[in-house]
């Protein structure tokens, strides 16, 4: 129904922007899609029909192909596609959007809003117009990574102690106690926690549980396991019924009905997080 290609971002925007990836149908479709919680950001164009958001029943529909969603955290959120859809998705890195756009991603929170509230409406309209004259999928993820070049120029400087505690949370794949991660960056708890939820848009302790939740889904789609306890060991979960009522919690689904559903397609998009 839906295919899902990837492609690695430039070099340059390696630090910026985790993964490209597009969204294509062969033709018109009609599909409800629940999304996953999620804690990065995303740059999207839809170079066809324009899906509708929907939050807790509320239909969101914008004209605006060019549109930026900030992190997702209540489970109720779903993306209804009517028409054929060609969506180049750009999901930033943890603080990469923040960096690039001077915004705090905790102001986006469960939101969708178009690219043109965030630049000048004259770029935002020229990006627009320029991506529309071309069909060509290489082409137009070389456009949108021309425009994020731009925003270098004046992107903010890395923050080390939010870089480095990024960095060991991925590693842990969220597994982490962030009372010890403090301690091992030398630096006042409150003083993390707050600039860590101004660049990254949540607290430490739930970037933690989502980058635990994609691990999760990684393991599923790789299918190399036996059971959904093992699992729930291999995430480093302490027990079965913490591990399901926290994936409960997060995506509304239990494991095995979220393994079996076709409501959602994270089991294509959260393929990453397995090295």
């Amino acid at each position: 129904m839906i295919d899902i290609t990837y492609n690695k971002p430039s070099q340059k925007l390696s630090k910026y922007v985790r993964k490209i990836s597009v969204f294509k149908s062969n033709g018109a479709i009609e599909y409800r899609h629940k999304l996953t919680p999620s804690a990065f950001s995303y740059l999207s164009y839809n170079h066809k029909d324009i899906p509708v958001s929907v939050l807790r029943n509320n239909k969101i529909q914008s004209n605006q192909r060019l549109q930026i969603a900030g992190p997702k955290i209540h489970e109720d959120i779903y993306v209804e596609y009517n028409g054929k859809l060609c969506q180049i998705l750009v999901e930033f890195t943890a603080s990469g959007f923040y960096y690039l756009f001077h915004i705090s991603p905790s102001k986006l929170i469960d939101k969708l809003s178009d690219l043109s509230n965030l630049i000048p409406n004259k770029i935002n309209k020229h990006l627009e117009q320029t991506l529309s004259k071309t069909d060509n999928i290489e082409q137009q993820i070389k456009l949108l990574e021309e425009f994020l070049f731009e925003k270098l120029h004046n992107a903010l400087p890395f923050i080390d102690y939010i870089e480095k505690g990024l960095e060991v949370i991925e590693e842990h794949h969220g597994s982490i106690h962030i009372g010890d991660l403090i301690k091992e960056l030398g630096i006042s708890e409150r003083q993390f926690n707050r600039k860590f939820r101004e660049i990254v848009g949540v607290s430490p302790k739930y970037y933690s549980k989502i980058l635990q939740l994609h691990y999760v889904i990684n393991l599923m789609h790789s299918k190399n396991y036996a059971s959904v306890q093992e699992i729930a060991y291999q995430a480093e979960f302490y027990d079965l019924a913490h591990f399901a009522h926290r994936f409960k919690d997060l995506t509304g689904f239990t494991p095995n009905e979220f393994i079996k559903s076709e409501k959602h397609i994270a089991l294509k998009y959260f393929t990453d997080s397995i090295k």
